[in-house]
């Protein structure tokens, strides 16, 4: 198993989320195992500049972050993005 730090750009909540991926490759496809988010940085809507950054400490928010992860439907991109890392 393998470990790639990632981040997600959730632009209609002005935010990125930081977090670490395990995966596996399977059969010329990769398979993520787990998502860990570890730090959220909010961002000024309109300068676009970081505002604060906050840790991710509970298990509550951690699963809270991987949910909206999911149904933004960032998953699938963020496998095509390993995937493409793992070509070069």
């Amino acid at each position: 198993m393998q470990t790639v730090s990632a981040n997600w750009e959730d632009e209609e909540n002005n935010r990125q989320v930081a977090f670490s991926v395990a995966f596996t490759r399977q059969e010329n496809a990769i398979a993520i195992k787990t998502l860990t988010p570890k730090q959220v940085t909010f961002f000024c809507p309109e300068t676009k500049n970081p505002v604060r950054t906050i840790g991710v400490w509970t298990d509550k928010g951690r699963e809270l972050l991987k949910g909206q992860l999911y149904q933004a439907g960032h998953l699938s991109e963020l496998e095509k993005q390993i995937d493409a890392s793992l070509a070069v």
